[in-house]
């Protein structure tokens, strides 16, 4: 038995452009490149099959890809990596209003001994997701957390 969890969050009022909300993370230390500059994403025209990509590709056509991606009403679907750390989050998302972020890789816990049935360290995401995008300017209008066994 382990543990899933995820925010929503609600940042229309800043953009409804996708890519604003995602560039910004990325501007304050979370990339879309694994250490292998590899980056994993859910391509066009993938119509909520979750066919996911990995490989090496420019900022640029992952941008385009993102672009095409809401300009079509799919959902966005991006891995990224927050900076110098192993821990990584799942970003889904069809607009701003509701973005899908899941703590799910090498998810930081309360106990780091037992990162499979501790408490996501909630406070830790808070600060570097939350937190940042008001500093940011970004206007987060709402934000839930849940986490369950599953």
């Amino acid at each position: 038995m382990g543990r899933e969890a995820s925010f929503e969050l609600n940042c229309s009022r800043f953009s409804d452009n996708l890519l604003d909300i995602i560039k910004l993370l990325n501007s304050f230390g979370w990339t879309y490149y694994d250490e292998d500059e590899h980056a994993e994403y859910l391509p066009v025209g993938d119509r909520d099959s979750f066919d996911w990509q990995m490989g090496e590709i420019t900022e640029g056509d992952l941008y385009a890809i993102i672009d095409r991606k809401q300009q079509r009403g799919e959902t966005v679907g991006l891995v990224m990596y927050y900076r110098d750390t192993e821990y990584g989050i799942t970003l889904l998302a069809a607009n701003t209003s509701e973005i899908s972020i899941m703590p799910n890789i090498n998810r930081k816990t309360l106990d780091e001994d037992d990162d499979t049935d501790s408490v996501t360290d909630v406070s830790w995401y808070a600060e570097r997701i939350i937190q940042k995008l008001i500093w940011y300017n970004c206007d987060v209008d709402s934000f839930k957390f849940e986490e369950y066994t599953d």
